[in-house]
């Protein structure tokens, strides 16, 4: 019986063996050929899918560097563009769903607390600005009130004084017409 054995590996750029292949011929001398194929392959570090292809690989995460990433799992944060394994990628839900880094995550939460603290103060202060404006209305309808009422006694006060003031028209022309029949001795000058 002879056996001719055909061993392959594949192997990433950092040297760890992915794959291994094995092909056994084997004739068992009255002409029958069995050929039986055997391939061991690697795992992926970061989601554990067998790897048989070198070109499946899509290299190390951008964040931790230890864990490989393969097709399936390989993902990109979509803030930086880092590649990003399973263990390293998060999840921040603010105006839109998105997949980040680490460092991008503390980013948008430290930005999205900024927004809410902002939109905490805008509202504060429109809910002050609306109060005083209240305030400055509500006193302008007071001082409406108050010269309306001081209008009316003032021309309550005009009506009873109607005949008062013809009597004083009258001492006022008669006044005028002594002054003016005086003779001007330039005493009133100064």
């Amino acid at each position: 019986m002879r056996k001719i054995v055909k061993r392959y590996q594949t192997v990433d750029p950092r040297g760890r063996v992915l794959a291994r292949n094995t092909e056994r011929l084997a004739d068992d001398g009255y002409g029958r050929v069995s050929l039986a194929t055997r391939t061991v392959a690697a795992r992926c570090s970061g989601c554990g899918r067998f790897i048989g292809d070198l070109s499946e690989l899509r290299g190390y995460c951008d964040y931790c560097r230890r864990r490989a990433c393969c097709i399936q799992c390989e993902t990109r944060c979509q803030v930086c563009s880092r590649r990003l394994c399973v263990g390293c990628r998060r999840g921040f839900v603010g105006q839109a769903a998105m997949t980040v880094c680490p460092i991008c995550l503390f980013r948008l939460r430290r930005r999205q607390a900024f927004l809410d603290r902002y939109t905490l103060e805008k509202a504060a202060f429109e809910r002050r600005m609306f109060v005083q404006r209240e305030r400055a209305h509500l006193q302008t309808l007071y001082l409406q009130a108050e010269r309306m009422r001081i209008m009316a006694q003032l021309q309550a006060a005009r009506m009873r004084m109607m005949g008062q003031l013809a009597v004083m028209r009258e001492i006022n022309r008669l006044k005028l017409a002594l002054f003016k029949a005086r003779p001007f001795d330039g005493r009133y000058l100064r």
